[in-house]
């Protein structure tokens, strides 16, 4: 070992892995998932009822309500234990501590039967996430794929497989779960092919909770440190120059 420096240098003839461009998603499971569900989901049922039209995003045959559920005090509880997650998920990001989550959008979801939604990603966000409320059994999973085009190109066999070479990822949805999840990922959600319901008995029905969040400053806060070169002074418009 060189007396100047804290470690050995790399041993010879020995093999070094390094894993880099990982893509990270966090889960977490609701200490009181029953009776926070049921509340969630009395008030869906009413929010479903008053405009069942909902609106059309990535759904196809399913429910998708307007997305100002974070603004409605009837969600406050669910939606500070998401923002609590997201710290989590933050701090072991890594993430400048003035810094916090910020909430841009919130919707409900009901996948009836037959009902799923088409692959997409969510622009504009850092991160994503789903809840789960109700999941009867086959109600449809979310996939993931690679996010990287090039590993799609050829299968090596394996003798067996780890996780970081997986090609796709499912979840099966668990009611109380919390998923969390960079908003550029790639996902999916399969069709609802629950058999133990007849189509309009919303027992059979899948409820979740979507969101999208961003990286605001903390009130009262400013970043420590910032990037050389990236100080630009502030947004001005057109207006402001004249």
């Amino acid at each position: 070992m060189d007396q100047h420096t804290s470690k050995p240098g790399p041993l010879k003839d020995h093999m070094y892995r390094e894993m880099f461009f990982p893509t990270s998603v966090y889960y977490f499971d609701h200490p009181t998932e029953q009776a926070t569900n049921d509340h969630i989901k009395k008030n869906v049922d009413l929010w479903h009822k008053r405009d069942e039209e909902g609106i059309v995003r990535s759904n196809s045959l399913g429910w998708h309500s307007a997305v100002d559920m974070h603004h409605r005090n009837e969600y406050n509880d669910i939606t500070k234990w998401i923002f609590a997650k997201a710290e989590e998920v933050f701090k072991d990001q890594g993430y400048d501590p003035n810094s916090e989550p910020v909430c841009d959008n919130m919707w409900a979801n009901i996948n009836k039967k037959y009902s799923h939604n088409r692959n997409h990603t969510h622009p504009g966000a850092l991160w994503s996430g789903v809840y789960y409320i109700q999941c009867p059994k086959e109600s449809g999973r979310i996939w993931f794929t690679d996010p990287r085009g090039e590993p799609h190109m050829i299968m090596p066999r394996y003798k067996e497989r780890p996780s970081f070479t997986w090609r796709e990822v499912y979840y099966e949805p668990i009611p109380g779960r919390l998923l969390i999840f960079p908003a550029w990922l790639v996902h999916e959600v399969e069709p609802n092919l629950n058999k133990e319901f007849e189509n309009d008995d919303n027992r059979g029905w899948r409820y979740s909770i979507s969101f999208n969040l961003n990286q605001g400053l903390r009130k009262g806060a400013k970043y420590d440190n910032e990037r050389k070169g990236h100080s630009s002074g502030g947004m001005i418009s057109k207006e402001d120059l004249e």
